[in-house]
């Protein structure tokens, strides 16, 4: 099941909150985008997917190379609206779960991603 290993919440049997089906749901995104499941074994040191991406952030590399290597080399349009769902996920899995969006708010990010206009950098 796609849910399984989604939510270390889920995981740890604490009680389910929004913020813990927002994690689920940044964890549903991550999967989709870069086309891993949270536990992969590829994963440089057996990291999960959250910290395999937070590492790759941290350590300034392309957030593009994050991305499915199915998905990677589109328009610069489709591109750049992938990475902003990458970024809107990325709030979703926040350890801190007083910083992770409510649904609401992670529909109206959604909601709010645009293609990148020509002739903006």
């Amino acid at each position: 099941s796609v849910a399984f290993g989604l939510c270390t919440e889920h995981a740890s049997l604490q009680p389910i909150t929004e913020k813990s089906d927002v994690y689920s749901f940044g964890m549903v995104l991550l999967e989709v985008l870069t086309g891993r499941h949270p536990l992969d074994p590829t994963l440089p040191g057996g990291a999960h997917l959250v910290q395999w991406v937070r590492n790759h952030l941290s350590s300034k590399g392309d957030p593009s190379d994050i991305l499915d290597t199915k998905l990677r080399g589109r328009v610069d349009p489709t591109m750049h609206e992938m990475l902003q769902t990458l970024a809107v996920s990325f709030l979703c899995v926040s350890n801190k779960v007083y910083e992770r969006p409510t649904m609401k708010d992670v529909v109206t990010m959604l909601k709010e991603i645009r293609p990148l206009e020509k002739g903006r950098p």
